[in-house]
């Protein structure tokens, strides 16, 4: 079944992993809240997605939080693997939640990730 918000989050990791070119394919996020990490923390939330899908268990959530300034509130984000699985073409594949909130709005995400041969993540429709 399509998922919508699933694919639209898949695009925005992709677009925070890969260079610069695949930004354009996410503007229609503009307004989300996972599009308003500051650019300097995203390194900071990659590293936490990875530690997240690297040392967490099935269940257990750990936060992230971005830095604020004057103008926008920090953004927080609640990282919770739900399932583990295997593939043919990967060793190992993680479900992970995310709840996006700031300034009292809140987004749920859901995306698909599978470890590749290097040890780094990456974004999967499973």
């Amino acid at each position: 079944m399509f998922n919508p918000k699933m694919l639209a989050g898949l695009l925005v990791f992709a677009a925070m992993a890969a260079p610069v070119q695949a930004a354009p394919a996410t503007t229609f996020l503009n307004n989300s809240i996972i599009s308003k990490i500051p650019k300097q923390d995203r390194a900071s939330f990659r590293t936490a997605v990875g530690q997240a899908l690297n040392d967490s268990a099935d269940g257990q959530t750990t936060t992230w939080t971005s830095t604020s300034n004057k103008r926008r509130a920090p953004v927080e984000v609640a990282l919770t693997p739900k399932q583990t699985t295997q593939t043919q073409k990967a060793d190992r594949c993680r479900l992970l939640d995310a709840r996006f909130a700031q300034s009292g709005g809140k987004e749920d995400w859901s995306f698909w990730f599978c470890r590749q041969a290097d040890g780094s993540w990456k974004a999967s429709s499973h």
